[in-house]
């Protein structure tokens, strides 16, 4: 019988890696505000928190630049990985379904312990679910896999127009308009932020729950964006853009010429917008700017693909340089997580409670302070051992045996220093 075992580090393609933990800096950079703001359901800053000229710089910053762009990176590199997985193991003759199901399911039960007992914004059990449907469409042929997205693209387009132009004709209506903004929501977001600031671990989890429930039903809007980019990252990985960039180089070029402009132009105007919004309180019109931006931000995110893509192809320093960020990109799964359990422990009432004490602008350097401190301790662990502390436990859940954790006698790591292994796939 064929033995499936996990990736060797020889096999691991190092772009992907470093692309994965430059989205751990743009995922907490966004997650930032809801942990700052205490809840996940409030989409926009209080006005107040405006107030000064830094804070207006950062929060435009964010909505332009980051807003909605990097977890659609981390569900392309999802579908990239689940094409390349799905290689892998069809080239050993066995069928991959078993495998990968087994692997979705894991990730399904970390989403939900992350969604229910450490942070409600949880996408990991959202990504389980698309990856199921992903699943059923693996062996589409690439072509089909490109038009099934940019057709879910257009279905996406429609809905999303018709609905921002619904919530910005409401909005047009003055007063009538206005006191119609989330009234049913408001309440229970307000309550929940005062038990996430000073209440017990006990008590907030009897709002997390419910909240993590409303956030399910919001992921009506999030999963055909995260899905769309599963089907490109499928795409990517049928071709073989990231197995020889080189070979690519063209086309992400053009990807990102395309991606970085038009992307740009857009969310200009939607962090502008948006940030207008909030400064005259019309939660309106943010959240039809809102509705609109699910159309156009990933946008951007094909573009920074593209760019990293065309830059890690022309530059071969880059990939030494970028080394320790492709360190905590491999332990992905657990730096996510452990970004929840941090932030909730900084802001919440059962930690040290600085929920509200912190600015936009405060937020940026404290983001940038906690990632540095992923890339440095995910280098000095991977010195000792193979894999994150998660993704050891996924592996052991995905392959159905045990799966060493620390390092052989004498085997080298990818480190601060050390170029990396050679790659291959």
């Amino acid at each position: 019988m064929t033995l499936v075992v996990p990736t060797g580090e020889r096999e691991r393609i190092h772009a992907l890696d470093a692309l994965r933990g430059i989205a751990l800096l743009g995922i907490l950079m966004v997650n930032m505000a809801a942990f700052k703001g205490l809840s996940v359901l409030s989409n926009f800053p209080r006005p107040e928190s405006l107030a000064q000229p830094a804070d207006q710089y950062a929060f435009l910053a964010i909505a332009t630049l980051f807003w909605g762009k990097f977890y659609p990176i981390f569900a392309f590199l999802f579908g990239l990985g689940f094409a390349l997985q799905m290689k892998r193991i069809e080239a050993r003759g066995v069928n991959p379904t078993p495998v990968l199901l087994r692997r979705l399911l894991a990730l399904l039960g970390f989403g939900l312990i992350h969604g229910l007992f450490i942070w409600t914004g949880d996408v990991l059990f959202v990504y389980a679910l698309c990856g199921l449907l992903l699943l059923a469409l693996r062996n589409l042929a690439p072509r089909t896999v490109l038009y099934v997205a940019l057709g879910l693209w257009g279905v996406q387009a429609l809905c999303c127009f018709s609905c921002a132009g619904l919530t910005l004709w409401a909005a047009s209506m003055g007063d009538y308009g206005a006191s119609r903004q989330s009234d049913l929501l408001k309440p229970f977001i307000e309550r929940a932020r005062e038990v996430y600031a000073h209440g017990s671990y006990w008590e907030v989890q009897q709002f997390r729950f419910v909240e993590w429930l409303l956030m399910l039903a919001n992921g009506i809007f999030f999963a055909p964006n995260a899905f769309l980019m599963f089907l490109l990252g499928l795409y990517a990985g049928k071709l073989g853009a990231f197995e020889d960039l080189g070979a690519h180089r063209r086309t992400m070029g053009w990807l990102a010429v395309i991606g970085l402009s038009l992307g740009l132009a857009s969310q200009v105007g939607f962090g502008l917008g948006v940030l207008d919004a909030v400064r005259t309180k019309n939660e309106m019109v943010g959240y039809g700017l809102l509705s609109l931006n699910v159309v156009f931000a990933p946008i951007l995110s094909v573009g920074y693909i593209g760019l990293f893509g065309w830059l890690w192809s022309a530059l071969p320093a880059l990939e030494r340089i970028l080394q320790p960020i492709a360190n905590a990109g491999r332990m992905a799964l657990t730096n996510y997580i452990t970004q929840s359990v941090l932030c909730t422990l900084l802001f919440y009432g059962y930690g040290l409670g600085w929920g509200g004490k912190v600015g936009i602008a405060q937020g940026i350097g404290l983001t940038a302070l906690i990632w540095l401190a992923q890339v440095i301790l995910s280098s000095l662990w991977l010195r000792w051992f193979q894999y994150g502390p998660l993704e050891w436990v996924w592996r052991m859940l995905t392959y159905g045996r045990g799966v060493a954790l620390r390092r052989a006698a004498g085997k080298e790591a990818p480190s601060l220093l050390d170029s990396p292994p050679s790659q291959g796939v």
